[in-house]
């Protein structure tokens, strides 16, 4: 075995109130920045394919000694994002929005339909989702309204095509 240089990415964005579409990006171009100073090849990489480095957390750089450049901070602001703009409730601004049923008292978690968090047989409350929210927890409902406007996918495309278009 020879020798491995380690070194580890750091991003700008420090918390979740940080991740915007915006700094997702700028975090990509930074990301092909820092490594293409290390490989220059690098920085002629598109920012879908520096997407996926960042996704698989680590990418070697080889030269005379290999450096691996960790990339877990970046990869946690990607899934905190794609948690944000893709799928169902997880990624709904309308999560864990309370609403009470003025006709009896009876309280829910709003996505799509009113639904009272328990079981209005045994009056107990549910633990995680009731059926209703559960079902819509990854296929969104008719009031989806995600928390970031684009997809990561498309938000990297639509990048692409403005720099290129």
């Amino acid at each position: 075995m020879g020798l491995l240089t380690k070194i580890k990415y750091e991003t700008a964005i420090k918390s979740c109130k940080d991740i915007t579409p915006e700094n997702i990006l700028t975090m990509l171009r930074d990301v092909r920045s820092e490594i293409g100073k290390l490989q220059p090849t690098f920085a002629q990489l598109n920012l879908t394919e520096v997407l996926t480095v960042v996704e698989n957390e680590n990418y070697i750089v080889q030269d005379t000694i290999p450096t691996q450049v960790n990339l877990s901070n970046a990869n946690s602001a990607v899934k905190a994002y794609r948690k944000g703009s893709e799928g169902g409730c997880q990624s709904c601004v309308n999560l864990n929005r309370e609403t009470i049923d003025a006709q009896d008292a009876s309280s829910g978690l709003y996505c799509g339909v009113f639904d009272p968090d328990y079981n209005q047989k045994t009056g107990v409350r549910y633990q995680g989702f009731s059926p209703k929210i559960r079902k819509h927890y990854e296929n969104p409902c008719g009031d989806w309204n995600p928390k970031f406007s684009l997809p990561l996918a498309e938000l990297v495309k639509e990048n692409l095509l403005s720099v290129s278009g």
